[in-house]
């Protein structure tokens, strides 16, 4: 029993992480039809900032600011030069987002190297709990996650914005009709969603060495976990990134710790062939005339 707690918890922790991707990934789709799959790399960049930031004398948490506010500004800048034109097409904007993947990689490579990149652990004390050994940094993670998600939802399901932003994702052309901005609230989307994928960078190079190509294996499971909660439903992504936290803590517990991945899409296929929409119901994406 020790060891599923255990390894419940650090299925938790690193699920945490890919839910912060997946909740931008499915803000950003539910907006604007987008599929973004340069997310993982707005993550990676995330975490070279903060290490850039730790490595120069700067404390974790201001360099976790630093990493948000850096992959929200880039967000904001990709949206407006590049992203915006594809709005009408959204499949050009999947494509444009796999160009991202290659060229934000090889920015990272050529100004800092393809090596490991890792910082100090910025907590680290360890709880004996009943037997089971509770690493603080990873309850620094959790509870990180569950703060910001809460508070994203929080936004968007209530109050004068999270209504806007709702009619935007039902029907994009009457929203702009009714007085809504909604070119306005599809850059500040892209700017939340990627000021997640930078808090989740930090949060991950907490825990682990990161490279240029981290990004890739964290937005395939990030996307994961969007699919199967239901694409643009933001409490199903979170319910999912638990579903996932579990599924990895009982593969790595009980099963073959090799085969985490393999589980982890493995129930993706299922859930898709099943239910296509997700568990919860998704979106296709926003309605436009």
């Amino acid at each position: 029993m020790d060891i599923l707690v255990q390894q419940l918890l650090n299925g938790l922790c690193i699920a945490s992480v890919i839910t912060l991707i997946a909740v931008g990934v499915t803000l950003i789709f539910g907006l604007t039809g987008i599929i973004n799959f340069a997310h993982g790399e707005f993550l990676m960049v995330g975490s070279i900032i903060t290490w850039l930031a730790v490595s120069n004398g700067l404390v974790f948490p201001l360099a976790l600011v630093l990493a948000i506010l850096a992959v929200a500004l880039m967000g904001l800048v990709l949206e407006r030069a590049l992203f915006r034109f594809t709005l009408e097409r959204p499949t050009n904007g999947f494509i444009v987002s796999l160009g991202l993947i290659v060229v934000l990689q090889h920015i990272v490579i050529f100004f800092w190297d393809p090596n490991q990149k890792s910082i100090p652990r910025p907590l680290t004390g360890i709880w004996n709990v009943g037997g089971v050994r509770i690493a603080s940094v990873r309850v620094m993670v959790i509870l990180v996650t569950i703060a910001v998600v809460a508070l994203t939802i929080a936004m968007v399901t209530r109050g004068r914005y999270g209504r806007a932003l709702r009619a935007s994702v039902e029907d994009r052309d009457t929203a702009a009709l009714m007085g809504i901005p909604v070119r306005r609230y599809i850059t500040g989307v892209f700017v939340l969603g990627s000021a997640l994928a930078g808090l989740g960078g930090a949060l991950l190079i907490a825990l682990f060495p990161v490279t240029p190509f981290t990004g890739g294996t964290m937005v395939m499971k990030g996307f994961a976990v969007a699919l199967i909660g239901g694409l643009g439903n933001l409490t199903g992504a979170v319910v999912a990134g638990l579903i996932l936290g579990v599924v990895e803590g009982f593969s790595a517990g009980y099963g073959l710790s090799q085969w985490t991945d393999a589980y982890s899409f493995g129930l993706m296929i299922l859930v898709l062939l099943f239910r296509p929409n997700g568990l919860f119901g998704g979106t296709s994406g926003p309605k436009m005339a």
